[in-house]
């Protein structure tokens, strides 16, 4: 079993308090994803519309970096009530009854298990085992983050020095200005060091500049 069948087992046998309830499930699929915030978004969960697909079908995702079992079926419920309510609900209306009537607890926008909640799935999980799922750790000691937008240079101990990078994606291409200066009047401009060996840039009123003594290291922007 993978993680995916675990997650549509489960929710195959949260169906019928769904139907009890006067909201049965339509139809979905759920897997482990990062949602729309990224590693670093902070949401444990979403649910997409049906209007996102072409079969309609409603799109659950479940962070990887939730590391139980009764944490994940409580996100799983949390988005599949969102789906059975319809998204326009939010996290009022018909939308926070589910939730009370299923056994979770208030804040409702987060997906916190009530021990009515936990007494109703355990069973569920006992019969399914724990889910087949390692937390996907996106922060270090002390929060640090460990995945950044630039990619590569963090390493798995959340440093960045020359560790193994946490992830595939390629390391930004970044390029240091180096400052030119005028003697005569202080003008200044910065260029890359790949423009600096073609020629030093020319004031417009004392002609051909300087490269600073200054250009500490850090001084670095974007490649465009």
């Amino acid at each position: 079993m993978n993680r995916e069948t675990w997650l549509n087992e489960l929710a195959a046998k949260l169906a019928p308090r769904f139907e009890e309830l006067g909201h049965p499930l339509p139809k979905f699929r759920v897997s482990i994803g990062f949602t729309s915030g990224g590693a670093n978004g902070g949401a444990n969960g979403q649910c997409w519309s049906d209007a996102c697909t072409d079969d309609k079908h409603y799109t659950i995702f479940i962070s990887p970096s939730e590391a139980t079992s009764m944490a994940i079926a409580a996100i799983l419920n949390h988005e599949l009530i969102h789906a059975a309510v319809g998204l326009k609900e939010g996290h009022k209306g018909e939308f926070a009854a589910m939730m009370k009537a299923t056994g979770m607890v208030r804040p409702f926008t987060s997906s916190v298990p009530g021990d009515e909640f936990k007494a109703w799935v355990q069973p569920f999980i006992d019969e399914l085992g724990e889910i087949p799922h390692a937390q996907l750790k996106v922060r270090g000691e002390g929060g640090v983050k460990l995945f950044k937008k630039g990619g590569g240079g963090v390493d798995a101990a959340g440093g960045d020095g020359d560790g193994e990078p946490v992830n595939d994606l390629p390391k930004k291409q970044t390029t240091r200005l180096l400052k030119c200066e005028c003697t005569e009047c202080g003008y200044t401009v910065r260029v890359t060091k790949r423009w600096l060996d073609v020629g030093v840039p020319h004031c417009h009123e004392h002609g051909a500049m300087e490269a600073a003594n200054d250009n500490a290291p850090g001084e670095d922007s974007e490649a465009a």
